[in-house]
C-alpha cells in the first residue's frame, strides 16, 4: 500500500459513519397528552412497533453527495426543469435559477430538492426515504415524551451546547418583522448551516430538528393517523408527501416532534432536504 493510500485509509476510518442503525422496538407516535398546541393529524397518540432494525443517515444529504450522484447519472433536479425555486427573503419568493448548487458549500444539507429528487437519490445510493414512523421513532431516540428532539425545554440548548439550527434572534436581525421565534437562543447561523454543526440526538443523528425539513416515504393525510401499528408505510395513495422535523426558518410550534406537515412532491425551496434510509448495513 502506498503512502498516499495508507493515508486515505487513515482518513476513512477517522471519518463519522454515514448511517447510524436504529435498533427495532416499539415506541408511542404523536402528540403527547399533555402537550399544548398540537394539531388535529398529531392525534390520537398510539403505540407502533418497528418489527425490524434499520439504519438512517447520520445528517442529512449535503450538495457534495448529491454531486456525486448527479454527476454518476447526469440526473435533472425539478427545479432545473422548472427553471426557478421558492427562497425566503422578506417574504417567499419564486427565484429564476435557483437550484441544488445554490447552497453555501459542499457540507451544507442539500436544498431545492422535490420528493422525486431525494427519492431518486436514496434509490441510487441503495437505500430509500424513511417512512414517517421510523423518521419519529428515530428521532425520539428512546425519549418516549419529550416535546423536542433535545428533550422538553423549549429552548435548544442541554448543558451549555446547542442543538439546532432554528428561526432564532440570529434570524430575527435579519427578517426583524418574525415574531414566532426561539427568544434568546441564537444558533449563529440565519440559514441552512454545514451539516452536523449542532449536537446530535441519543443515537448519534444529527439535525433531525430544524436545518432542513426532511420528505419522508410517506403520502399525507391529515383524516388518516394511526393505523396499522406495526411498520406502518401511510396511506396507500395521495396527493401530497409527509415532511418533518422544521427547518432553520421555522419556530417552536413547528420544531415539535409530533408536528407533521404535508406538501405536493414536486415543491422544491430553501427549507427542504432529506435523509436516506437503508434496511442493510451501509
Amino acid at each position: 500500500m502506498s503512502a498516499a493510500e495508507s493515508l486515505l485509509a487513515v482518513l476513512l476510518a477517522a471519518a463519522p459513519p454515514l448511517y447510524v442503525h436504529v435498533p427495532p422496538g416499539t415506541f408511542e407516535m404523536g402528540c403527547v397528552a399533555t402537550e399544548k398546541g398540537c394539531s388535529d393529524d398529531e392525534k390520537p397518540r398510539h403505540a407502533v412497533t418497528l418489527g425490524s432494525g434499520f439504519w438512517l443517515g447520520r445528517t442529512e444529504v449535503t450538495v457534495a453527495a448529491f454531486r456525486q450522484f448527479v454527476t454518476a447519472t447526469r440526473y435533472r433536479t425539478t427545479a432545473e426543469s422548472d427553471g426557478w425555486s421558492y427562497v425566503v427573503e422578506n417574504r417567499i419568493v419564486q427565484k429564476p435559477r435557483v437550484t441544488w448548487e445554490s447552497a453555501s458549500g459542499p457540507e451544507a444539507p442539500v436544498a431545492h430538492v422535490s420528493w422525486y429528487d431525494a427519492a431518486a437519490y436514496c434509490a441510487w445510493a441503495g437505500g430509500r426515504l424513511p417512512s414517517e414512523a421510523e423518521w419519529e421513532y428515530a428521532a425520539r431516540g428512546g425519549t418516549a415524551a419529550a416535546r423536542y428532539v433535545w428533550g422538553g425545554d423549549a429552548t435548544p440548548i442541554v448543558r451549555g451546547k446547542n442543538h439546532a439550527n432554528v428561526w432564532d434572534e440570529a434570524a430575527k436581525r435579519e427578517y426583524p418583522k418574525q415574531t414566532e421565534i426561539f427568544a434568546g437562543y441564537d444558533d449563529g447561523h440565519v440559514r441552512p448551516a454545514p451539516v452536523a454543526s449542532f449536537e446530535p440526538n441519543a443515537l448519534g443523528l444529527h439535525d433531525m430538528a430544524g436545518n432542513l425539513m426532511e420528505w419522508c416515504a410517506d403520502w399525507y393525510n391529515k383524516l388518516v393517523y394511526g393505523a396499522p401499528r406495526r411498520d406502518p408505510r401511510g396511506p396507500a395513495m395521495g396527493s401530497e408527501r409527509v415532511l418533518r422535523g422544521g427547518s432553520w426558518n421555522d419556530g417552536p410550534a413547528y420544531l415539535r416532534l409530533s408536528d407533521r406537515f404535508g406538501h405536493a412532491p414536486v415543491l422544491h425551496n430553501d427549507s427542504i432536504g432529506f435523509r436516506c434510509a437503508r434496511d442493510a448495513a451501509p
